[in-house]
């Protein structure tokens, strides 16, 4: 049968199409993570971690070992234009990314990919109702981007729906060795929505750590109460919309694929 890969940053991120699937943990080296299901054996998962060289580093890990026939990076990402709602999912026609420090992220020192055709052709043979998910550009940068402000000026400037810290980079990796890609995100704060640092220093730590710093937070800024516990449900919105929208994916591509 032919194979799917879903490279996504972090197991949180993946957890409830992974406990839906009952992926289990196939290979483990350095942080790197596949998963793989007796229950659907053309798709096999990657957890690679956050930026640039990891996700080069777990899409060029998962080709090599698997030789998929197409690839997506999943995941969440924060909202940077006013169409993108907490938990709303966005096919990624347009990628963007920058490099570097802030100070150097400009138009001029932009990388570019063109997800459009991909786009289409999954649309007009897979997707059907467009009311279940958005088209829109996304913006990659190598780094966490927590406040509102920033969200604003970067959706603005490069014209873009949403951020995240991968997707441009699988895509570049995919497409280096011909193989297909498509880019699935999930929102999860919306641009009108500032993140309390410690989230983007712990993103890639897990939960526990993660429950750690948020405890100690609270312990210094009670205030954050309302907002750590928005969030927390915008995670749960979010990860639900990913596992509906990657079963679609994949039933429709099995379907398809039996014919």
């Amino acid at each position: 049968c032919t194979l799917l890969a879903i490279v996504a940053a972090f197991k949180d991120e993946m957890s409830g199409y992974l406990k839906k699937g009952r992926f289990q943990i196939t290979k483990q080296d350095e942080g790197f993570r596949i998963y793989e299901s007796e229950r659907i054996p053309e798709v096999v998962i990657s957890e690679g971690g956050i930026g640039k060289e990891r996700s080069q580093e777990s899409a060029r890990i998962t080709a090599e070992r698997f030789k998929p026939d197409m690839m997506i990076s999943a995941g969440f990402a924060g909202g940077a234009s006013e169409g993108a709602k907490p938990g709303e999912v966005f096919l990624c026609d347009r990628l963007v990314a920058v490099d570097g420090p802030p100070f150097l992220w400009g138009k001029e020192e932009v990388f570019e990919i063109s997800s459009a055709e991909m786009v289409q052709r999954f649309r007009q043979a897979i997707l059907g109702d467009r009311t279940e998910y958005q088209v829109g550009a996304c913006l990659t940068v190598p780094q966490f981007v927590s406040n509102r402000s920033m969200k604003s000026w970067l959706g603005d400037t490069f014209n873009v729906s949403l951020i995240d810290m991968e997707s441009y980079w699988v895509s570049e990796v995919a497409g280096s060795l011909g193989i297909p890609s498509l880019t699935v995100r999930a929102v999860l704060d919306p641009v009108d929505q500032s993140v309390p640092r410690f989230i983007g220093e712990t993103v890639d730590q897990g939960m526990a750590v993660r429950t750690l710093r948020s405890v100690a937070h609270l312990a210094m800024n009670p205030a954050d109460a309302p907002q750590l516990i928005r969030l927390s449900r915008q995670v749960s919105v979010a990860r639900a919309s990913l596992t509906r929208f990657l079963d679609k994916i994949v039933a429709a591509r099995a379907l398809t694929n039996s014919r």
